[in-house]
């Protein structure tokens, strides 16, 4: 009887999230954004802030008609980003907003189709974050994982230093990789910097310092 009974339970549950407006329904919890609006001067992508519950937004572009899922797909911390576009060719732009395990994913909003005012290929990172671990609270180290804006396309070069001043070059990390740096000192602030590698095998200027320490 019991067993019946949670079965029925759970076949409620089901029916429950399959309704747009459902509290079970996770892209329920998690707002789509609204008001895209793009400047094409500097290819840049804007919408309004959806302030329900942490996470990220994902922008996915590709040629004006592309099919939603195989665009180029890029994640940013911020409700803007400029994206790497060819003067003068049209594209389709979409976004959603990531809030976690717990909320889900909203739903795409878009596409909003937009004529690239300029060829933005070489953007400096404009966003870096991190997060850190330790061993154990009597540990005098830890390590720190550091992702920025990824156009999905490029590589990057990144530095860890303790000095401010920006850096002559840096360690080649491939598309999608965060960097990683272990054995860090828990007293010690240190800055990262992190520049693309552009098509023609020349750098955007380095984004940086940005802070990262313990405490």
């Amino acid at each position: 009887m019991k067993r019946i009974i949670s079965i029925v339970l759970m076949a409620g549950l089901s029916t429950a999230a399959c309704i747009g407006d459902s509290p079970y329904d996770p892209q329920a919890q998690c707002g789509t954004p609204t008001n895209l609006t793009f400047e094409k001067v500097s290819n840049t992508l804007s919408w309004n802030m959806n302030t329900m519950g942490e996470g990220y937004y994902e922008v996915q572009y590709g040629e004006q008609g592309f099919t939603l899922g195989k665009g180029t797909t890029v994640v940013t911390y911020k409700n803007s980003y400029s994206l790497p576009l060819y003067q003068n060719n049209k594209y389709d732009l979409y976004v959603r907003k990531n809030c976690g395990i717990d909320n889900g994913r909203s739903n795409w909003a878009g596409p909003i189709t937009v004529l690239a005012g300029n060829t933005t290929t070489c953007v400096q990172p404009a966003y870096a974050t991190y997060t850190k671990t330790t061993s154990s609270a009597l540990s005098s180290t830890f390590d720190a994982a550091v992702s920025w804006d990824n156009d999905g396309v490029s590589a990057y070069e990144t530095v860890l230093t303790i000095s401010s001043a920006p850096p002559a070059s840096g360690q080649l990390a491939m598309t999608g990789q965060k960097a990683v740096y272990t054995g860090l000192s828990k007293t010690q602030t240190y800055n990262f910097f992190v520049r693309k590698r552009c098509a023609d095998n020349t750098f955007s200027t380095f984004y940086g310092p940005y802070p990262i320490k313990w405490n």
